[in-house]
């Protein structure tokens, strides 16, 4: 872009469910996971391009803003704690309402396409990740960015203490079904997460994980089918011998960052730590409902001493890792040790993300999960994304728009993106920060 980027709010109110939450449903507890999670917004950004019939952009501007401020407040009747507040260990269901945002920008949907820039993103936002008030303050905000040509960008935020990634997509797309009127409506199941994990006294300290407070560089690589095809075909063995996508393309950012890191140090090799998100959903006996509503997510971790370590051996260490977390871990769960064992876990996890002598790294895959059905009667988003990251030592997994690539954005130190971002082997399977097609 040859001026300076500009997003300028026109309008700002809160949208309130459009029935009143009845008195029985005033106050909602959160379970012990949505206690503990990290006080943090999750972000979405879905981008839309322009209805080519139009040629009144303002009254088609207009007109989206109306339908989807109605949808919202309709959906928010079904979904009502998000109107609510945070309250220690529960959700006063209050009606307050959620933040609706709209913005001008001063370019063309294709200007942002073009080279998206991590950092540019946030400004799609309604609020910053970090912010604190995902503890106590407005749990879901919506900011519609208006662009030139007719196109859209709808960002959204929740906050990680009453939703994970499957939540908010299965809030979006209801929201985006009513939006355009189908019957295809989610209706959430509120209370699982807190009859299976209740909420506790939290009263005593908890062990945090400690982020990289280093400077993060971001960036967005693109495996197409093709390529992955190909990277897992390298990444199988007779212990794996169909690995997932998601197990390949994770393995190979890990080995990646492993090298980057030796590089970085001049050839010194640290031990190696991937902390792997996990959705529980489907993972308990019986499993819960995909549409429950909470922080329904877990983790297991793996190590290895060696980072010249080959493919086959990383995903197999997933695979061993995703094995003895589905037969063991999830059993303690739904057991008698539940509260311990989630306790000596993050205690765990604690004391290995202060630790210097190690390179800790955290994966998370939000792949499977339907993004790209966001209809709102605008026709498809053609891409879905994250922003900006400020932490160092993470690589969060997406699907394509097809469906059957992946996009992953990796967040590095500085000095280490510059050798990873140039790994050979890496740019045989990934493109790195190529332009999004409309």
């Amino acid at each position: 872009m040859t001026t300076e980027l500009r997003v300028e709010t026109f309008h700002t109110e809160a949208i309130k469910p459009s029935s009143p939450t009845p008195i029985n449903l005033k106050t909602f507890k959160l379970s012990l996971l949505d206690q503990m999670t990290p006080v943090t917004y999750i972000p979405l950004i879905f981008w839309y391009r322009a209805e080519a019939a139009s040629n009144d952009k303002f009254s088609e501007t207009q007109e989206r803003s109306r339908r989807l401020k109605k949808s919202l407040s309709e959906t928010l009747t079904r979904f009502y704690p998000f109107a609510g507040r945070i309250s220690n260990s529960l959700i006063e269901c209050n009606d307050e309402g959620v933040d609706y945002i709209e913005a001008r920008v001063n370019c063309l949907l294709q200007d942002i396409l073009k080279k998206p820039d991590g950092q540019v993103l946030t400004k799609f936002l309604p609020i910053k990740t970090e912010s604190t008030e995902a503890a106590t303050g407005r749990i879901l905000l919506v900011k519609v960015n208006f662009f030139q040509c007719g196109g859209m960008a709808i960002g959204v935020s929740i906050s990680h203490k009453i939703a994970d990634l499957c939540t908010l997509g299965k809030f979006v797309n209801s929201w985006a079904a009513t939006t355009r009127g189908s019957s295809e409506v989610v209706f959430p199941e509120f209370g699982c997460a807190a009859s299976f994990l209740p909420p506790t006294d939290l009263s005593f300290t908890m062990p945090a994980m400690e982020f990289n407070h280093q400077r993060a560089a971001m960036r967005r690589l693109v495996f197409d089918a093709s390529k992955i095809s190909m990277l897992k075909a390298r990444s199988a063995s007779r212990g794996v011998p169909q690995p997932t996508r998601v197990q390949a393309v994770a393995a190979l950012i890990w080995k990646c960052g492993m090298v980057a890191s030796t590089s970085n140090l001049g050839g010194f090799t640290k031990p190696s730590v991937l902390r792997q998100v996990v959705n529980l959903r489907k993972r308990l006996k019986p499993p819960l409902p995909e549409n429950s509503v909470g922080y329904l997510v877990s983790y297991f971790t793996v190590q290895t001493q060696d980072s010249e370590m080959e493919l086959q051996g990383l995903v197999q260490q997933l695979k061993n890792g995703i094995r003895e977390f589905s037969e063991n871990y999830v059993k303690k769960l739904q057991g008698t040790e539940a509260i311990s064992t989630i306790f000596e876990a993050a205690k765990e996890v604690g004391n290995l993300s202060k630790r210097y002598d190690i390179d800790f790294y955290n994966c998370l895959s939000w792949c499977g999960f339907d993004l790209y059905e966001a209809d709102f009667g605008w026709g498809k988003p053609i891409w879905v994304s994250v922003a900006g990251a400020t932490t160092p030592n993470i690589f969060l997994l997406m699907d394509t728009r097809d469906g059957e690539g992946i996009e992953a954005w990796v967040a590095l130190t500085e000095p280490e993106m510059a050798f990873f971002e140039h790994n050979e082997e890496l740019l045989t399977f990934a493109s790195v920060d190529p332009s999004v097609s409309s």
